[in-house]
């Protein structure tokens, strides 16, 4: 019984001193703290949001009366009014007559390069150089994924390699061709007459080949009075079979969306803020604002407009984004590192040497953990990109002597 009496009094002993000597380390380490240092970089930061919210243009859907409705044009197209954006077909015969119309429309086009070439190239060595040319045309589209001026390419190229599998006395040869295709082709297009039709647009404007409800729904003029209720409550309208895409009109393009009340309470009309949205469209754009609502339950509509880029946001809808109110330039300095003076400025102890000297500084932004701070170049004695601020010291003043 002794013996373990003495081991419990040793175990206690033991954690006593632990104890002690953990305090004593706080107390030492509080007291004589290291010096450390950071160094002053060039920051860039902004202040904003990450939002959801919705792109509203002025939109006009496109009707077809047909069962059948083929688009023509490609996304984003801007058409001028009275031109064709879709073919309409009353059956499927006459869809698969169009198919048969168009190849033959392309054989005519090969056919015409062809006759062409026969007519004015005087040797093969100048057929091959064209022949060239073309194909390196369309090798440096078909790179690009530029698929649009590569079937621009296409008809001429085959009509050349045409021509240079045959020789000069196939220039009647290929005429014969051509009439025929051209008799065959009229024959198709009379006939197409009766029960193919070309949706046609009234006025100018983008193309856009998709439908999806809120064209009447999201109007430019109700964002002036949308509240932030309405704007989550937003629901699409029905979307009827019979439509062709829809036509956007003019050059000016809206996102509205809500955000705290804090967040957009040094934003006002007129300001010019930045904008990434997540998908579909990648480059950071300037926008103005149009609308900071009032506040509602904690929440403002807020409403930018841009008067570019509509041919590359026209299948953009409900869209996040992150929207930077104010971006502030300067140097970076950590939080710890900045005091103030009898005055009340701040400043910093930048370390020279082996001694600290005290630089002011004019604080641009909170950056949370960190500052960005002014760079005023106009002098050496201002805080520069790389020195070295002193962010832990007791008792600092400046010229005192310090060391790492």
């Amino acid at each position: 019984m002794k013996q373990g009496k003495h081991y419990t009094n040793l175990v206690l002993w033991i954690l006593l001193c632990a104890i002690v000597g953990y305090f004593a380390y706080s107390i030492f380490h509080s007291v004589y703290e290291p010096l450390s240092t950071s160094t002053v970089i060039e920051y860039e930061s902004g202040s904003g949001c990450y939002t959801t919210g919705y792109v509203v243009r002025s939109e006009t859907v496109i009707r077809s009366d047909y069962d059948i409705t083929v688009l023509t044009r490609a996304e984003g197209e801007h058409i001028s009014a009275g031109e064709s954006v879709a073919t309409g077909y009353l059956s499927s015969d006459a869809q698969t007559r169009q198919s048969q119309i168009t190849t033959l429309q392309t054989q005519l086009e090969q056919l015409g390069y062809a006759y062409q070439s026969s007519a004015n190239a005087s040797d093969q060595a100048a057929l091959d150089d064209e022949i060239v040319t073309e194909l390196a045309s369309f090798a440096r589209y078909t790179a690009l994924r530029d698929m649009n001026s590569a079937l621009d390419v296409s008809p001429e190229l085959k009509g050349l390699i045409l021509r240079r599998t045959s020789d000069s006395t196939d220039a009647a040869s290929i005429q014969k061709q051509i009439d025929t295709v051209q008799t065959q082709l009229s024959a198709l297009e009379q006939q197409a007459g009766s029960d193919t039709k070309a949706v046609t647009v009234s006025s100018s404007g983008y193309f856009s080949g998709t439908v999806d409800g809120y064209e009447t729904v999201l109007t430019p003029d109700m964002l002036s009075t949308v509240t932030v209720a309405q704007l989550n409550a937003l629901e699409p309208a029905s979307v009827s079979g019979h439509t062709a895409g829809k036509l956007i009109q003019g050059d000016t393009w809206y996102y509205v969306t809500t955000v705290a009340a804090g967040e957009a309470k040094d934003v006002s009309v007129g300001d010019t803020v930045h904008v990434s949205f997540s998908r579909d469209f990648y480059n950071q754009i300037d926008m103005r604002v149009d609308r900071v609502g009032d506040s509602e339950a904690g929440y403002r509509v807020l409403v930018l407009s841009c008067g570019k880029y509509m041919q590359d946001v026209t299948l953009l809808r409900e869209q996040s984004a992150d929207v930077v109110f104010a971006s502030y330039s300067g140097l970076r300095v950590p939080k710890d590192a900045v005091r103030v003076d009898e005055s009340g400025q701040p400043g910093v102890y930048v370390l020279e040497g082996a001694a600290a000297k005290w630089k002011t500084i004019e604080i641009l932004h909170d950056n949370g953990e960190s500052y960005v701070v002014k760079l005023d170049k106009s002098s050496t004695d201002n805080l520069w990109p790389g020195d070295e601020v002193i962010v832990n010291a007791k008792n600092l003043y400046n010229g005192k002597v310090v060391s790492k």
